[in-house]
């Protein structure tokens, strides 16, 4: 059954303001998590990123914290904005919060998620390595949106993420014609019609790659 585009956005993304001295609870989180976590799902990640609203830059944050009735613990948070997250049943139980503190002056920001692959993707890799990450991306926006997987884009393919600009080059004919390098991202369909053993070799290693939604 094909899924509709209507509810992508609201799935992919959850947003929240983020301004001084903000608390998040931490089992909507964990709830989540629990999910990415399955060994299914070896390959990719949930990951939460901090950006400065209706932009994809991070957001300035002075502090972060998790805590509960007798803990506290600081919280890391990457250059690019994604918030680490300890996956702990413990915290879980204990009705744990996350705090973030940031500058009176600072832009607010929004608390998002995305998925992503894991590990950098090979600078050689052939279609049914692409394949095996489509599917575990496929299956898990399915688990995370429940019913809503009815009215969700199928993955048709990846989105590969680079540092700096990139090109892309295929011996496979067909394969060439779903690739479409732009600045620093790649977007690869990945049709049925490809056989698994044709490759794309990037002109760097890819950071990472992300789900290409199906569009209407």
């Amino acid at each position: 059954m094909m899924k509709s585009y209507v509810l992508a956005s609201a799935l992919v993304v959850f947003s929240g303001s983020a301004l001084a001295d903000t608390v998040f609870n931490y089992d909507g989180f964990y709830s989540r998590m629990k999910k990415s976590e399955k060994v299914e799902f070896s390959d990719i990640t949930l990951a939460f990123m901090l950006q400065k609203t209706g932009t994809n830059d991070p957001c300035v944050v002075d502090n972060a914290v998790i805590t509960t009735d007798i803990s506290e613990a600081p919280l890391t948070i990457a250059n690019n904005g994604e918030l680490i997250l300890p996956y702990d049943e413990l915290l879980n139980s204990r009705k744990a919060l996350i705090v973030l503190k940031q500058p009176e002056s600072a832009q607010s920001c929004d608390l998002n998620f995305k998925l992503r692959s894991k590990m950098p993707v090979p600078q050689q890799v052939t279609i049914a390595q692409l394949r095996k990450l489509q599917s575990q991306f496929d299956e898990l926006l399915d688990s995370l949106a429940g019913l809503g997987k009815y009215w969700l884009p199928d993955v048709s393919g990846l989105t590969l993420h680079f540092a700096t600009e990139v090109m892309a080059q295929s011996t496979d004919a067909a394969f060439q014609q779903q690739l479409l390098c732009e600045q620093t991202r790649c977007r690869v369909q990945l049709p049925a019609s490809l056989a698994d053993s044709a490759t794309v070799e990037f002109s760097k290693v890819p950071d990472h790659a992300t789900p290409l939604l199906q569009q209407p």
